[in-house]
């Protein structure tokens, strides 16, 4: 999920089994030859040193990478991340409203299970509703919610469903989080958890943060900021706050595999003609818009002038007091090893 664009959706090609891991690139594109570039492991190498980044300054700072839950295979992988967050298991994995097929649905369950087993915070995150903006309980996606928390439950995994944008705080019946009379201190405490990237229409900063102070939940996954710039970000004593009321724990939001050209990186002469291509002079690690995001990116992950940018993001986000982060597009792997 990215902040503040209409999401276009894509199936998700997360289900790359071991062994399919080497693909090939421009070589004028990456810089290096396609042999000597395994991208599965270089995105496997960027998550370990995020988390190695983060924790040499926050000791048990949480690591969540979103999706292609098929690196857990790689145990390495599975040590170093505090669990994973996955989407369409149940729900929307085709398009919201609909069941997730259930070949793809066994596969993503033996991916995620990999993660339960070793002691990791799994969360699903599922669409069962056909508005992608405001959730609509009607008796169809009540028996779908309740469908996806029985069956996530049942294997450990800690549900959540929501709208695809991402811009409500959904609450659903049945199954409304019970506040925390003690505060939530490790990761398997969570059961609940929530996750809200932007502000509803008419919530302005204060309402945002005092309605998920009030939610009761866990845990929450929100952005940053306010409205997804520098200036809009939160500051640490929002964040203690929240934290304080809640009695949970807050992680944040953060795209390592595409650039977001909201965000405080981003400079606009790296596509001053807006054509979706990197202008002369852009860093060698910017490629291509994805189509299916206007104002994101493809970025080569594996370069250093990228992972900087990414460790001083994380910087912001660990002084801010989040007590981890939440990393999207961790399958951007998928997209050179296709090329």
């Amino acid at each position: 999920m990215r902040f503040g664009f209409v999401v276009v959706l894509t199936v998700w090609a997360g289900l790359v089994l071991a062994g399919d891991v080497v693909g090939s690139a421009n070589h004028l594109e990456t810089g290096k030859s396609p042999e000597a570039t395994d991208y599965r492991a270089e995105m496997i190498e960027f998550v370990k040193k995020i988390a190695a980044h983060a924790r040499a300054v926050s000791p048990g700072f949480g690591v969540f990478p979103q999706n292609a839950a098929e690196l857990g295979t790689d145990e390495a992988y599975i040590a170093t991340v505090s669990g994973i967050g996955q989407e369409d298991t149940y729900y929307g994995y085709n398009r919201d409203g609909k069941p997730t097929p259930a070949a793809i649905t066994n596969q993503i369950e033996t991916n995620l299970d990999r993660f339960a087993a070793a002691g990791k915070l799994v969360l699903t995150v599922d669409y069962p509703f056909k508005n992608k903006n405001k959730p609509k309980f009607d008796s169809t996606a009540k028996r779908a919610i309740d469908l996806i928390y029985e069956r996530a439950s049942a294997r450990g995994y800690v549900p959540y469903t929501t709208v695809r944008n991402l811009n409500y705080l959904v609450i659903n019946p049945g199954h409304a989080p019970k506040p925390n009379a003690a505060p939530i201190t490790t990761w398997s405490q969570v059961h609940e958890f929530m996750y809200q990237l932007q502000h509803a229409k008419g919530q302005n900063r204060q309402k945002f943060l005092s309605d998920l102070a009030a939610s009761g939940f866990d845990l929450i996954v929100m952005d940053y900021s306010y409205d997804g710039s520098d200036s809009g970000k939160f500051r640490p004593e929002e964040i203690a706050a929240l934290k304080s009321t809640l009695n949970g724990k807050v992680i944040s939001y953060m795209s390592i595999g595409e650039a977001e050209t909201y965000r405080w990186y981003w400079q606009k002469q790296w596509d001053a003609d807006h054509d979706g291509r990197p202008d002369p002079g852009a860093p060698s690690w910017l490629d291509k818009e994805n189509p299916h995001w206007k104002g994101n990116y493809k970025v080569r992950y594996w370069e250093a002038g990228w992972q900087d940018i990414i460790f001083d993001y994380l910087d912001t986000i660990i002084a801010q007091g989040f007590d981890g982060v939440y990393l999207d597009i961790v399958d951007a792997y998928e997209y050179y090893q296709g090329k």
